[in-house]
C-alpha cells in the first residue's frame, strides 16, 4: 500500500504554517503506525477464531439453571407442587415456599435445592430447608411424586457414633448360631451376646439338651450365663463364673409354677393289713413328688387294723427324713354331729400306718389320707 504524503502548507504566517505542518506530521505518523499494524494482522498465520471453533459456540449450552441474578430459577409457591414445578425443568435450581404440598420439610420451613437430570422423567438431587435440615431427592419415569430421604444430621452422626458397637446378635438381629456339626464348649462363650446352640455340646446345663437359647452376660472377669431350652420351652438354668474364680458354678433349675403342679401320681404296689380302697374310682390311694421334694399322699381306706402294722410302704425316694404323725377325717357314723378323727404314721421307712380313730363305734369305716411332707 502506497502512503502519498501531503505537500506542506505554505502560508505567509509563519507561525500558523509551521502549527499546521506539525499537525500533518503526527496524523502521517499515526497512520504508518496504523498501517504497520494492519500488515502486521494481515501476514499473521494463525488465525484467531475458527469456523469449527465458531460452530462450538453457537450450539453451546443456552438453557440456564439460575435466574440471571444467580437466585433460583424455579419458585414454588405454597398452592404449588415442587414435583410439577421441576419434573420438566432438567437440572435446575429451586424454591419451595413453607407449606408446599409435597416438601419434606415442616409446613413452617421453606426449602431450596438443585435438581440433577440424565435422562428424561428422571431426575435426582439435593435439597436444605430453612432449619438446616438436608435431603436427597429422586424419581423416576411413572412416578408421581418426589421421594425424600432424611441426611444425617450432626445430632445423628453423634448418637450413631456414641452408640453401643459391641454386637450382640447378628446383624439380622438372630441369635448367634452353632449348628448340629459343630460341638459347642459353653465354657467358651464369654463374650455377652445371645446364642443359639443346636448341639448337645460339652459343659452345658444337661447332656439331653440339644436346642438351647444362651444369654451370655459378661463384665470382665465376672459372668452369667442363662439358658433356655428350646424343645419344651419350660426349662431354665443358669450358672456363674465369679470373679478370679477358677471354675463355674454348677448349673442350677430354675423351678417354674408348672414344675410344682407336675409330679405323675403312683399308686402302692400293695395294700396291707386287711385295708381296702375306699372308693378306688373316685378316692384311689395314691402319692406324688414335686421338684422341691415335697411328697402329697391322697386317697381313703377302710376295714384294716390300727396300730403299727402298714397300710402301704413308700419307695426310698419318697420318705421322710424322720417319723411324721398327722391327723385325718375318720367316719362319724355312729357318732352323729361329732366329726372324728384319726392319727397317721409315716416313718423314715416309708411305712404308713394309721395308729388310731377316735370313732370307737366305727374306727375303720372311713379313713382319709390329704397329708404333704418334705423329704429333704
Amino acid at each position: 500500500m502506497e502512503v502519498k504524503e501531503p505537500k506542506p502548507f505554505e502560508v505567509n504566517d509563519k507561525a500558523h504554517a509551521d502549527l499546521f505542518n506539525d499537525m500533518v506530521k503526527v496524523l502521517l505518523e499515526n497512520d504508518q503506525r496504523l498501517i504497520e499494524q494492519f500488515l502486521k494482522h494481515t501476514n499473521d498465520a494463525k488465525v484467531h477464531a475458527s469456523e469449527i471453533e465458531k460452530k462450538k459456540w453457537n450450539d453451546s449450552q443456552s438453557y440456564k439453571i439460575t435466574a440471571d441474578s444467580g437466585r433460583q430459577l424455579i419458585n414454588v409457591s405454597t398452592d404449588g407442587r415442587i414435583f410439577d414445578a421441576i419434573k420438566d425443568k432438567g437440572t435446575c435450581t429451586f424454591y419451595a415456599a413453607a407449606g408446599v404440598e409435597d416438601s419434606p420439610a415442616s409446613s413452617n420451613v421453606s426449602i431450596r435445592g438443585l435438581q440433577t437430570v440424565g435422562q428424561e422423567n428422571i431426575g435426582s438431587g439435593f435439597a436444605v430447608d430453612s432449619s438446616g435440615i438436608a435431603y436427597f431427592f429422586y424419581y423416576q419415569t411413572g412416578h408421581t411424586s418426589i421421594t425424600w430421604t432424611k441426611l444425617p444430621t450432626e445430632s445423628d452422626r453423634n448418637r450413631w457414633d456414641n452408640g453401643q458397637l459391641v454386637k450382640i446378635t447378628q446383624d439380622n438381629g438372630k441369635p448367634f448360631y452353632h449348628g448340629f456339626s459343630s460341638e459347642t464348649d459353653y465354657n467358651t462363650l464369654t463374650e455377652t451376646g445371645m446364642y443359639l446352640i443346636y448341639n448337645t455340646g460339652v459343659n452345658g446345663p444337661s447332656p439331653s439338651l440339644n436346642r438351647v437359647f444362651l444369654l451370655v452376660m459378661s463384665y470382665g472377669n465376672t459372668l452369667v450365663q442363662i439358658a433356655y431350652e428350646s424343645v419344651y420351652g419350660k426349662n431354665t438354668y443358669f450358672r456363674v463364673l465369679k470373679h478370679n474364680a477358677e471354675s463355674w458354678t454348677p448349673w442350677e433349675k430354675q423351678i417354674t409354677l408348672s414344675d410344682l403342679l407336675e409330679g405323675s401320681w403312683e399308686r402302692p404296689k400293695e395294700i396291707k393289713s386287711d385295708w381296702q380302697e375306699y372308693d378306688p374310682i373316685n378316692l384311689p390311694v395314691k402319692y406324688r413328688k414335686n421338684l422341691l421334694g415335697e411328697v402329697e399322699i391322697v386317697g381313703a381306706i377302710k376295714g384294716g387294723i390300727l396300730g403299727n402294722t402298714p397300710v402301704f410302704n413308700l419307695p426310698a425316694p419318697y420318705r421322710p427324713q424322720q417319723a411324721m404323725h398327722f391327723i385325718g377325717v375318720a367316719s362319724s357314723i355312729g357318732t352323729p354331729g361329732v366329726p372324728q378323727f384319726h392319727r397317721t404314721l409315716i416313718d423314715k421307712n416309708g411305712n404308713v400306718c394309721v395308729q388310731s380313730s377316735s370313732n370307737n363305734a366305727n374306727p375303720t369305716e372311713f379313713i382319709t389320707f390329704g397329708f404333704k411332707f418334705s423329704t429333704r
